[in-house]
């Protein structure tokens, strides 16, 4: 039994007890346990590229920002937000140096519109130290120090006879987008206040972790106020932001990109292929693939209680012209509409068959049953497959065009080396045979039949048939595995943090959270039952200052 359930048991019994002593109402039944076990330890994280640009926008609302370009942030399982991806470098710290240059030259042009002060009239400290205050709290995402405050001041005044105002000012702009105050988002959290669950973080730092994992950006006014005001130290103020927050466009764009590049499909619209092995293939083709998903994820998600087992198994996507003739279906008579579009469900049912997944996840001139079967299981069941042995490229053969890609793969499973991964990976990815190299439907290979059928294996070993896609789906969205593997994937994307196998903390948490995760639990419902736990909302008595 876990710590905290043991602890919320006795005191059930202790209130029974109780019950029983006095008179009815004496004591209070406890609450529901929605705080889950303690928190583990989480690194301190750099804003993501899209965070920062969303960050200096918010920043600086009504400016146009100058073209902000930084090298690519690695992606690690499909996430860029993984603290053990975000390593520096040399070219990285010029990019975030030049960046700040322009963005503090392109607002410090009228100091009077940045500052909302003349200083001409009322003197440069006077206009700059309340600017200061409120520009600080929001670029630090907490209230300035009285030493930073000065410090910055005095960065201000220096050089005052040599240089103008507005260069000025515009220094002590780039040095706060510099600092690593603004470029990362460490947690202290409030030591004072250490609880049994471990070290509360401060309401800023809750703000923070709230509105960065939900929003993709710094925290908007009414949660800073409500960071400012301290209602954040309670859960139910937690709890009640988040849902306010998951209301927002901005959390529904952050959401479609949590299962985007869950799925690996945040990259369709740049998708290219061999056009003589698919001549109806384009990039307007690529960016209404990814535009689908969108659709679907959105309207799922935010207007049809979406859940894991709809997310598998929905009936019905969204398509314009383009897609519905794509996916032979009737649908809307132009590209401009996006209209719910019933589907074949022997074809099609859910995000597996998407033409965006299915395309990303092929060749440029054929299908990949390869890759196909890896998705499946690493990220449809959090299951890790050992890479290939060095020796294995002398053992490659060219294509056999006269046989099916389950034919020709008949030596994975044939060779001992490879057999140990290809008896695993072959019976997920082979079903997949009906969808080509983009996604489409086809009866046949090459005028060979298609053998469609696959296996999934439980973690007791226990091995289920399925035939088609669409029936591995069905299996999938009953499997404990499969959800337990997708809240693990928002555990991760929350936490920005890849856990370990034999990570204690971060089972638990899991175990917990699947706990309240049924087939049917709403996924906005998940969502806001992990801001609620003292995972979330506390910090590891080793993490922060000491």
């Amino acid at each position: 039994m876990k710590k905290a359930t043991a602890r919320r048991s006795v005191a059930a019994t202790m209130c029974a007890l109780s019950l029983a002593a006095v008179a009815v109402g004496a004591c209070t039944p406890e609450k529901p346990d929605l705080t889950g076990p303690p928190p583990t330890t989480i690194p301190i994280r750099r804003l993501t590229n899209a965070e920062y640009v969303a960050t200096v926008g918010d920043l600086f609302p009504g400016y146009t920002m100058p073209d902000i370009v930084f090298v690519p942030d690695p992606k690690v399982l499909g996430f860029v937000n993984l603290s053990s991806s975000q390593t520096g470098s040399l070219v990285r710290m010029e990019q975030y140096e030049s960046t700040a240059l322009a963005i503090s030259q392109a607002v410090t042009a009228d100091p009077t519109t940045l500052t909302g002060c003349d200083a001409a009239a009322q003197g440069e400290a006077a206009c700059v130290g309340p600017f200061l205050s409120d520009f600080g709290k929001r670029a630090y995402r907490r209230p300035l120090t009285t030493t930073e405050q000065d410090n910055l001041l005095a960065l201000l005044a220096r050089d005052e006879g040599s240089l103008t105002y507005p260069t000025r000012l515009g220094m002590v702009v780039q040095a706060m987008l510099l600092s690593p105050k603004f470029l990362f988002r460490p947690e202290v959290g409030d030591r004072s206040k250490q609880a049994p669950q471990g070290v509360p973080l401060t309401s800023w730092e809750i703000a923070t972790r709230l509105s960065y994992f939900l929003t993709g950006t710094m925290p908007d006014a009414e949660l800073a106020g409500a960071a400012d005001s301290g209602a954040l130290r309670t859960q139910d103020e937690v709890m009640k932001q988040a849902r306010r927050l998951l209301t927002s466009d901005r959390a529904q764009t952050q959401l479609v990109k949590f299962h985007t590049m869950w799925l690996g499909t945040d990259t369709v619209s740049a998708l290219a292929k061999n056009m003589n092995a698919f001549p109806g293939f384009h990039p307007l083709l690529a960016y209404y693939m990814a535009k689908e998903t969108d659709q679907f994820l959105r309207k799922t998600l935010f207007e049809e209680g979406g859940t894991f087992a709809s997310l598998m198994l929905s009936d019905h996507t969204y398509l314009n012209a383009t897609m519905a003739q794509f996916y032979g279906v009737a649908g809307p008579d132009n590209d401009d509409e996006w209209l719910p579009t019933p589907l074949n469900t022997t074809q099609r049912v859910g995000l597996l068959t998407q033409a965006s997944l299915l395309a990303t996840m092929a060749k440029e001139d054929r299908t990949d049953p390869v890759r196909r079967g890896k998705f499946v299981l690493n990220q449809i069941l959090c299951r890790t497959v050992q890479p290939p042995p060095p020796s294995i490229v002398a053992m490659f053969q060219p294509l056999d065009l006269s046989k099916t890609a389950r034919e020709q793969f008949t030596q994975h499973r044939t060779n001992e080396v490879c057999a140990s991964c290809h008896n695993t990976i072959d019976p997920l990815g082979l079903p997949f045979e009906h969808y080509d190299g983009i996604g489409q439907w086809r009866d046949n290979d090459r005028g060979m039949d298609i053998d469609a059928t696959g296996t999934i294996e439980s973690k007791d070993g226990t091995e289920h048939p399925f035939d088609g896609v669409p029936a591995m789906a069905r299996m999938l969205a009953d499997m404990p595995d499969a959800r337990a593997c997708y809240a693990e994937e928002w555990l991760r994307f929350s936490q920005g943090k890849l856990s370990a196998e034999d990570d204690a903390g971060f089972i638990a948490y899991q175990d917990w959270l699947m706990t309240r995760f049924t087939r049917n639990t709403r996924i906005v419902d998940l969502v806001t039952t992990i801001v609620g736990s003292d995972a979330f909302r506390y910090l590891a008595p080793a993490d922060g200052a000491p």
